[in-house]
């Protein structure tokens, strides 16, 4: 134990060396990022409110292209909240909070939220908040049938992706999670839910109702490329995830976070997220340095690096198998419980 104390010791000190190096916002280059991201998204809003009327397929391909740009405004949302964006804290809170209406998102709560998940990650004990919903094998085979089966319509792809994806982001956000959080977070959702109201109210009563729509859709399309995003960087087959008593901060990190490569117009919208381990370390980094940190540094160096197609694969995954400590797809539903597989009689007889 000691030695492995003097381990962590070590790597936390490496880790701070390195956030003395990385952790330096630039309020040009992040203005720049925000700039680039948001004006873009505003003028194809433009363009959707005034093809509405035109081609059904010219406004299909802008609201998708729009769904993208908002995937980017929350990443960036995301990396404004973590403090790695601006110095200020009050700088970053008051723009963390016009983004997050931009995406319907109560920033405070999301902040509250996700401190949670970084400060939880990979513990099997700890899962659900902040993070996808994960069962081990043995948890899936003491549910009843009923909850079984409503746990494998969660865990499918068509499901988890889509009105999961909508109601996590959109739907959940509207109240507080739990009523034990801090007043702050109570007043973030009720804040930015009155907030929306007016928002859109004035704009109905200005004859621009659509824009809400327009920007709902938007939304709609971009939530499974959000939920996706941070999905993938650590749901993969060689994560690892670890019991109460074995978790720690660092190992978690490296070890069941993930570098997953995305196409370069991916990476862009993606504003570097796949390069996740490092973050999970070191949240203040800046989304701009955090590939330099990665290549630059040993401690990295046996990263779970996961090209892109391979990482689509990871939607198969369903179960945290304890025995082979493996992240498990749909088979792990029909493994033999403990019971039955140490009963010879429970064994298939020879041909």
């Amino acid at each position: 134990m000691s030695v492995q104390n003097s381990h962590e010791r070590t790597i936390r000190a490496q880790l701070h060396e390195l956030a003395q190096r990385y952790a330096v916002p630039h309020p040009l280059r992040t203005t720049w990022q925000l700039a680039s991201t948001l004006i873009p998204h505003f003028a194809l809003t433009y363009l959707i409110y005034q093809n509405w009327s035109g081609p059904i397929w010219i406004t299909a391909a802008l609201l998708l292209l729009n769904s993208l740009f908002l995937s980017r405004t929350f990443v960036l949302f995301h990396d404004v909240m973590h403090g790695s964006a601006f110095r200020s804290k009050r700088v970053s809170d008051v723009v963390g909070s016009l983004m997050g209406l931009l995406i319907f998102m109560p920033a405070h709560h999301w902040q509250y939220e996700h401190n949670f998940h970084h400060g939880s990650t990979n513990d099997l004990s700890r899962t659900g908040i902040g993070d996808m919903p994960l069962l081990t094998v043995r948890q899936y085979q003491a549910l009843s049938p009923r909850r079984q089966f409503y746990y494998r319509v969660l865990r499918h792809p068509s499901f988890l992706f889509s009105l999961h994806a909508f109601y996590k982001l959109l739907i959940f956000t509207r109240v507080v999670a739990d009523k034990r959080w801090p007043r702050h977070v109570h007043l973030s959702v009720h804040l930015t839910n009155l907030a929306l109201l007016a928002a859109a109210l004035g704009l109905w009563a200005t004859g621009l109702g659509l824009v809400v729509l327009i920007q709902l859709l938007s939304y709609a399309l971009g939530t499974p490329i959000m939920l996706f995003l941070f999905y993938i960087n650590h749901h993969f087959e060689q994560s690892s995830w670890y019991r109460a008593d074995a978790w720690n901060f660092v190992d978690s990190a490296l070890h069941g976070s993930s570098i997953f490569l995305f196409p370069p117009v991916l990476r862009w919208f993606s504003a570097n997220i796949g390069i996740h381990n490092v973050h999970h370390l070191m949240p203040h980094i800046p989304n701009y340095h955090l590939e330099r940190c990665w290549k630059d540094n040993d401690l990295f160096a046996n990263s779970h690096v996961i090209p892109f197609f391979e990482g689509l694969k990871a939607m198969r995954l369903r179960l945290w198998d304890e025995r082979t400590e493996r992240y498990v797809g749909k088979e792990g539903y029909r493994f033999p419980s403990a019971s039955e597989a140490a009963d010879p009689a429970s064994e298939a007889s020879p041909a």
